[in-house]
């Protein structure tokens, strides 16, 4: 009787990172069925859910550079957000940079979504650890740091500037 042998790094690694874009892919899909009851496009409420974190004072480049989208598309988005009666553009003190206000509609939308957020880690964990999670974290983290370091190694000398 032969046995199989066991598999390779290689061959586990390789598993690893399928279940990982699985998982994620799988998180992308139930958060988009959870929030499409909210009334807006998704790109309109990651950005929202975006501009929560950033107290309203980020500029078109630093929003588009956090979404990984062009600052065009920042525009556009700002514009339907602002017409939805979501948040307030307003000039910055400096004449420039422009402050976007969220208004209580938008809050509220925000709110809803954390809360949607946090059911959906409290399902998405059932039956872990404490321990466990911390372990992923961790694991997760040095991955994350490697392919940084990956990105860093392999950027042009133009991008390498940028990240600084």
């Amino acid at each position: 009787m032969e046995s199989t042998p066991s598999p390779s790094r290689g061959d586990r690694t390789h598993t690893a990172i399928d279940r990982l874009v699985r998982v994620m892919r799988l998180h992308h899909r139930v958060i988009e069925r959870r929030i499409d009851g909210l009334g807006i496009h998704h790109s309109q409420h990651r950005m929202l859910m975006r501009l929560s974190c950033t107290g309203g004072a980020a500029s078109l480049k630093d929003l588009a550079a956090a979404l990984d989208v062009s600052p065009a598309c920042v525009a556009r988005t700002l514009k339907a957000l602002n017409a939805a009666g979501l948040i307030d553009k307003s000039e910055g003190a400096d004449g420039r940079r422009r402050e976007i206000g969220i208004l209580p509609k938008g809050q509220r939308l925000i709110d809803d979504s954390f809360k949607t957020f946090r059911e959906i880690d409290r399902e998405m964990f059932a039956g872990i650890s404490d321990e466990e999670v911390r372990q992923l974290t961790d694991i997760l983290s040095r991955i994350h740091q490697n392919l940084a370091d990956m990105e860093n190694r392999n950027a042009s000398p133009e991008r390498s500037e940028a990240s600084l």
